[in-house]
């Protein structure tokens, strides 16, 4: 096959264009750091690199929401054991004023300490999470817990000691829900009937029937009635805060979990998606030796013509 001027001109041509888009692409992936900058670089690569994106997006997510959690249950958590430290305190009183040789007065005393737990415990049902009741269900907005003054506790607008009102039945078992991971969820809140207990043997009811068996000056065995009922209340709180622990546990768990699967995932797509700046200058230089070698080359292909030769 005869090769003419004109040829191998047009291979010259084509060849430093082609090394001009190299040139281009390298410094393109410079600029943005980043090897795929489009489909056609790394069709494969792009699949792997908004899989990750994908799988890096729904973890960040899982991970607000079990941060969430968190804080809601070491609010309850919190809650909780002071609730505790305050049946602790009436148990103690329960037992000092148990006996027959305990006057009025000190009773009188006692039945005002035990008014003021009572009314304490009132504060810890309608403690906050940020600005949502931890406690009240579904209905976070409004404050769960509410004394009537007549000694009656209400949840929810609903009588605390009436346990066979399937309204307050209903409420015993709502709970706020997370998605803590695909397909899987995790009930985060704790109903106030639950905290409190229900019927006549919820912990307000039964301090504020012990305030006034106290300030009648009951008998010895009239007030060591309470002492078991008090400790009914401390066991129900205790399984609710090992509950509370249970799921703090397991979240942190998910949750580190998840950080790890995050780190592997940034590697897997940083490993494909970013370019090597050291190994990109470096084949940037390359590629303009070759083009500034090429249009050396290039001029003495122009020059080559008949009339060159005959000159």
């Amino acid at each position: 096959m005869r090769v003419t001027n004109k040829m191998m001109l047009n291979n010259y041509l084509n060849n430093l264009n082609n090394n001009l888009k190299s040139m281009d692409e390298i410094q393109t992936q410079i600029s943005k750091e980043k090897k795929i900058n489009r489909l056609s670089d790394d069709p494969v690569g792009l699949i792997t690199v908004m899989q990750c994106r994908t799988k890096l997006y729904k973890t960040e997510q899982y991970k607000k929401n079990i941060d969430n959690g968190l804080t809601w249950l070491t609010q309850t958590e919190t809650s909780a054991a002071s609730l505790n430290e305050v049946i602790q305190m009436a148990y103690e009183i329960a037992i000092e004023v148990s006996s027959d040789t305990v006057s009025t007065e000190d009773k009188a005393a006692a039945a005002e300490l035990i008014a003021q737990l009572r009314d304490e415990i009132v504060d810890i049902g309608n403690s906050q999470s940020s600005d949502k009741y931890v406690f009240s269900g579904y209905n976070v907005k409004k404050a769960p817990f509410e004394a009537d003054g007549s000694g009656n506790i209400l949840y929810n607008g609903l009588d605390l000691t009436n346990d066979l009102d399937p309204d307050l039945i209903a409420e015993d078992e709502m709970s706020i829900t997370y998605e803590i991971g695909y397909e899987t969820t995790m009930d985060i809140s704790i109903a106030g009937t639950k905290l409190f207990g229900m019927g006549d043997d919820n912990i307000y009811t039964v301090l504020d029937n012990f305030y006034n068996s106290l300030k009648s000056d009951a008998d010895a065995q009239t007030l060591n009635g309470y002492i078991d009922k008090l400790l009914d209340n401390q066991s129900n709180v205790l399984s609710i805060e090992a509950k509370v622990g249970g799921m703090t546990n397991r979240l942190e768990l998910l949750k580190n979990r998840y950080e790890d699967n995050t780190l592997s995932y940034t590697e897997l797509q940083s490993k494909v998606e970013d370019v090597d700046l050291a190994e990109a200058v470096m084949n940037y230089e390359m590629a303009e030796n070759v083009y500034t070698a090429a249009l050396k080359i290039g001029a003495d292909i122009v020059q080559l013509s008949l009339i060159d030769f005959l000159n």
